[in-house]
């Protein structure tokens, strides 16, 4: 079965070639994307209304990413740039909206890495995870003001400094506002290398008690991801906050020319009524011109609901296909999707590894969806078994992208175990 970019992992991109040769860094990559094809939609926002009517929408191209993160970038250096420059990573803690893809981008620009902080985030924990990356400042949405300003307080207490900062977005001064200025030019950027850290998410802490940084460089970003010539003609929506896996399914995207749309994460419930009304959105926007929907990215509980939905079902019918990862979904459910004709996949993979397997395949004759295929790459991953009898999945030097190797594992990298 021919890969599509949703289902191409790093692996089958760099074997079969189709990673982007003259990637220098993710600044770099926007630009070059805003050169070849400016025009071409790059992500969307559902609008929410209040009222029962259709929600709108907003896009922005290449060329707007480009614009907007110059735009952002030279705010930020200007109203801040003292801080700045006194901390080399900078933490982010806003919900999933514009606002938040726009600082990010600016934050790269101006050469820092950005640590991603998930808003479920205690303020000890938010100051443990910018202690562990020396980070000094902190932007947040007005959302999180009380959750920045405790968690400069724990970091105080402990004798660190940790400067909360709110996000420059207002009524009087909208991003839209932002975005609309003038360039001055009198803004420089400073040349980053692939190998710099563009930003960082983290670990839950579940089982260390404390969330660990998992920092991704600008190649693991998007440098080892594969370019489709004809990906712009497919759009994807994804229900993964941009905090999480939402950036990976941008990138993704944003690599073969493609649109993606992200779920409106400010004040808006994931429910399956609010995805379809995004979604309808999206369909709305493919009358006007815009590629169609063909890919659903999420997670299992969303898939739950969207099954259980009427209309909600039809839509995930009508994707060519619908990856569900994050989690296991369980297998009734995911048997009962299939033999309704949902063309599901699973797509495994971490922010340590990247994308390393998938159950893509032909979809009117093989249903074994739970069965995941490694095709292209796979002299990389090898299985061993453990002396109490566990087999764990083991990731081999080559591999296109490993964040780190645990204590004692030598060149390999151990992700996870299975029975």
């Amino acid at each position: 079965m021919a890969a599509t970019y949703f289902t191409c992992t790093l692996g089958q991109a760099q074997s079969l070639g189709l990673t982007n040769s003259k990637f220098k860094n993710i600044n770099h990559f926007i630009d070059s994307q805003a050169e070849a094809i400016p025009s071409q939609p790059a992500v969307g926002f559902a609008i929410p209304s209040n009222s029962n009517s259709q929600w709108s929408s907003k896009t922005w191209t290449f060329s707007d990413l480009q614009d907007g993160s110059q735009q952002v970038a030279a705010l930020l250096q200007k109203t801040h740039g003292e801080l700045l420059s006194n901390s080399d990573t900078v933490a982010l803690i806003c919900p999933s909206t514009p606002e938040f893809l726009f600082t990010w981008l600016a934050l790269m620009r101006l050469g820092h890495p950005v640590l991603l902080i998930a808003p479920q985030c205690q303020p000890a924990a938010i100051a443990h995870l910018c202690k562990a990356c020396q980070t000094t400042v902190i932007f947040h949405d007005e959302t999180y003001a009380d959750q920045s300003g405790e968690a400069a307080n724990v970091a105080q207490d402990n004798g660190e400094k940790l400067h909360a900062i709110e996000l420059p977005f207002s009524k009087d001064q909208s991003l839209s506002d932002i975005m609309a200025q003038e360039a001055t030019g009198s803004t420089t950027f400073p040349d980053v290398k692939e190998t710099d850290v563009a930003y960082l998410h983290h670990t839950s802490g579940t089982s260390s008690g404390v969330p660990k940084p998992i920092p991704q460089t600008h190649r693991a970003g998007a440098g080892v991801l594969p370019s489709f010539p004809d990906g712009k003609e497919r759009a994807t929506f994804t229900t993964t906050p941009l905090y999480h896996g939402g950036v990976a399914d941008a990138f993704r995207a944003w690599t073969s020319g493609a649109l993606i749309w992200l779920f409106p994460g400010k004040g808006i419930p994931i429910t399956a009524a609010n995805v379809i009304k995004c979604l309808g959105a999206a369909e709305k926007g493919a009358e006007q011109g815009l590629p169609p929907v063909k890919y659903f990215a999420s997670v299992p509980y969303v898939l739950q609901m969207m099954e259980a939905d009427e209309q909600g079902f039809e839509y995930l019918r009508n994707m060519d296909i619908v990856g569900v990862g994050g989690a296991a979904l369980p297998a009734e459910v995911g048997d009962r999707m299939v033999g309704k004709g949902i063309n599901l996949i699973s797509r495994f993979g971490s922010a340590e590894c990247g994308f390393l397997m998938s159950s893509h395949r032909d979809y009117a004759k093989d249903k074994e969806w739970q069965y995941l295929r490694s095709n292209e790459g796979a002299e990389y991953l090898t299985f061993e078994k453990n002396e109490d009898g566990l087999v764990e999945l083991v990731i081999k030097p080559g591999w296109p992208h490993m964040v780190r190797s645990l204590p004692n594992a030598g060149n390999k990298h151990q992700l996870t175990r299975y029975v």
